[in-house]
C-alpha cells in the first residue's frame, strides 16, 4: 500500500492540472478582496453624483467594511476568501485525478500485482485528502495575503474555532471527493463526476433540498430545512453545525469509498 500511495502521489506531481488549479486558486484568492475594495470606491465615487442619500450612505457602509481587519480566524473559516466557486476546481481536479488509471491503462498493468484491486481506490482516496489539503492551504494563504494587503489582519480571540471549521469543511470535501472517485474510478464515468462536481461546488442542489424540506415538513407536520446541513451547503458556509458536519464527513467517505471498492473490485480490468 505504501507504494501504491508513493506511486500515486506521483502522477499528481506530474498532473499540470492540479498546479495551473492552484496557480488560480492562489491569484484568485488575492485579489477578491483588493478586487472588492477598489469597486467599493468606485461605487461610492458613482453614487455620489446622483446624489441619492440613501445610495450613497450604503455605498459608504459597504467601503468602511473594507476599512476594518480582517479576523483571521474567517481566513481559517474560508479557506477561498468567501470565493466559494473555488471548490469547482478542486472537485474537478479530483476528478480528472481519480479517472487517471483508467484513461492511460494503468490499471491493466498493475492489477495483477496486487492483493485487490480495493488497494487502488484506497491509495487514491489518501492523496485525494492531500491534494484537497493542499488546495485548501493555497487558497487559505492567498486569502491572507489579499485581505491583509487592503484590511489587515486582526488576531482574535476566535481562531481556534475558525481552525476547527476549516478541518470540517476538510472532511465535507473529503466526503463530496469520496462521491466523484466513485463516480470517476467505480463507475468509469468521468463525465458524470466533472457534472457533480460543477453541481457540488455551485450549491445546485438547494432546488432539491427546499422541496424536499416542504415535503418532510408536511409529513411530520412541523418546519424543516434540510439545507443548513447538507454537506455542499456546510462546505460553503461562513457557520456550520459541528456534529452534522463531523458525521457526513467522515460517513460519506466511508459509504462511498466501499461502494467505490466493491465496484473496483467487481469491474472487468481494462
Amino acid at each position: 500500500m505504501g507504494n501504491l500511495i508513493r506511486m500515486d502521489l506521483f502522477k499528481l506531481r506530474k498532473t499540470k492540472m492540479v498546479f495551473i488549479f492552484a496557480g488560480i486558486i492562489f491569484v484568485v484568492a488575492i485579489l477578491m478582496p483588493v478586487l472588492g475594495k477598489i469597486f467599493a470606491g468606485i461605487l461610492l465615487n458613482i453614487v455620489k453624483t446622483t446624489g441619492d442619500g440613501q445610495a450613497i450612505a450604503e455605498a459608504t457602509v459597504i467601503l468602511d467594511e473594507y476599512q476594518k481587519p480582517y479576523l483571521l480566524s474567517d481566513v481559517f473559516r474560508s479557506p477561498f476568501g468567501g470565493m466559494s466557486m473555488l471548490w469547482m476546481l478542486v472537485f474537478i481536479s479530483v476528478s480528472v485525478f481519480s479517472y487517471m488509471d483508467i484513461a492511460n491503462g494503468y490499471v491493466k498493468n498493475i492489477a495483477g500485482q496486487l492483493p485487490t484491486r480495493g488497494h487502488l481506490a484506497v491509495s487514491k482516496m489518501i492523496v485525494i485528502y492531500l491534494h484537497n489539503f493542499g488546495l485548501m492551504l493555497v487558497g487559505m494563504l492567498g486569502s491572507f495575503i489579499g485581505y491583509g494587503v487592503t484590511r489587515g489582519i486582526n488576531v482574535d480571540g476566535d481562531i481556534a474555532a475558525g481552525l476547527l471549521e476549516f478541518f470540517l469543511k476538510f472532511l465535507l470535501a473529503g466526503g463530496l471527493s469520496a462521491l466523484l472517485l466513485l463516480f470517476a474510478a467505480g463507475l468509469r464515468q468521468k463525465t458524470l463526476a466533472i457534472v457533480a462536481s460543477v453541481v457540488l461546488s455551485m450549491g445546485l442542489l438547494s432546488i432539491v433540498y427546499l422541496p424536499l424540506s416542504f415535503a418532510l415538513g408536511k409529513l411530520f407536520r412541523t418546519e424543516v430545512n434540510i439545507a443548513p446541513y447538507a454537506p455542499d451547503q456546510m462546505l460553503t458556509a461562513t457557520k456550520i453545525n459541528v456534529w452534522a458536519a463531523l458525521a457526513e464527513g467522515v460517513l460519506l467517505t466511508v459509504l462511498f469509498l466501499l461502494l467505490t471498492i466493491r465496484r473496483v473490485n467487481k469491474k472487468d480490468v481494462q
